[in-house]
């Protein structure tokens, strides 16, 4: 059983969350997310929380996702408490409450939860036991505030795109998160750097890109504006299979009886098209 984190789950959850698990790279580096401020909120303005804490009926393991918006995925952000990787009992505990996890998302409709983590010793090989397959693998390439500055001084004197950029921009509290979207056009330097410029003039953060492709041009790009390779990252998704709703005997009875069903005209013999009705 899984449900969302209670009151008297606090005192757990404060001595689990300092030995959990950040999953989520962008948030962990670019935003001020802190696990017990988050689960604080989600227990008391559950429906204004970006964030949601979710606990196993002992309340001694707990999850946190963001959901965006309506939508099919589920994020995942933190874990706690985490999972020695020599440990097999508690690793198959922790098995058990993500099956038990995918039941309740699933229920909520959600068909895939996502973690996006930097390449260490624990981490992917920790969520591949969990049931997460390894989709696709970044490189990920950072740079000081001052690569903004670069951007401006490289659109100098350059007319502006005007189609659809190639990088979504993600501010945060503590750092920007520049990602590929789609393949490069034959200018990727303009590009990027037209993304940079929308942080402004008074930026003063570190700045990360997560790279699709890592093309000579796009390298030769991120080098000019004074990035370097950081780490390399895994987008590791566990797919949620949606059971499906059989219908009941009241609505199969109401669908032949709304049904389309015809008949001969008695003096042609052809026939003709009509929706049958009850006669009660």
């Amino acid at each position: 059983m899984i449900r969302s984190l209670r009151i008297r789950d606090g005192p757990r959850f404060l001595a689990a969350a300092h030995t959990g698990l950040y999953l989520d790279e962008r948030t962990a580096r670019v935003d001020r997310f802190h696990p017990i401020e988050a689960a604080t909120v989600s227990m008391f303005l559950p429906d204004l929380a970006p964030v949601l804490t979710l606990s196993d009926r002992s309340g001694t393991c707990f999850l946190q996702l963001s959901r965006r918006g309506r939508g099919e995925e589920g994020r995942l952000l933190f874990m706690a408490p985490a999972p020695v990787t020599s440990d097999l009992e508690m690793i198959a505990g922790w098995g058990t409450v993500f099956r038990a996890v995918t039941e309740w998302l699933a229920a909520h409709g959600i068909r895939r939860l996502v973690a996006e983590v930097a390449l260490d010793e624990l981490r992917p090989a920790l969520l591949h036991r969990l049931g997460f397959e390894r989709t696709r693998r970044y490189t990920v390439w950072s740079g000081p505030a001052g690569v903004v500055e670069r951007a401006f001084q490289a659109l100098s004197g350059r007319e502006p795109t005007i189609h659809a950029s190639s990088w979504a921009l993600y501010r945060g509290a503590r750092g920007a998160w520049v990602e590929e979207i789609r393949s490069m056009p034959e200018d990727p330097l303009r590009e990027l750097a037209q993304t940079l410029t929308d942080l402004g003039v008074r930026w003063r953060h570190p700045v990360y890109v997560q790279v699709r492709r890592e093309t000579p041009e796009v390298a030769e790009a991120l080098r000019a504006l004074g990035f370097h390779p950081a780490f390399t990252m895994w987008r590791m998704v566990r797919w949620i299979a949606v059971p499906l709703r059989l219908p009941s005997a009241e609505e199969l009875e109401t669908s032949a009886l709304t049904s389309l069903a015809f008949y001969f005209h008695p003096a042609t013999r052809s026939p003709i098209w009509e929706r049958a009705v009850d006669s009660g």
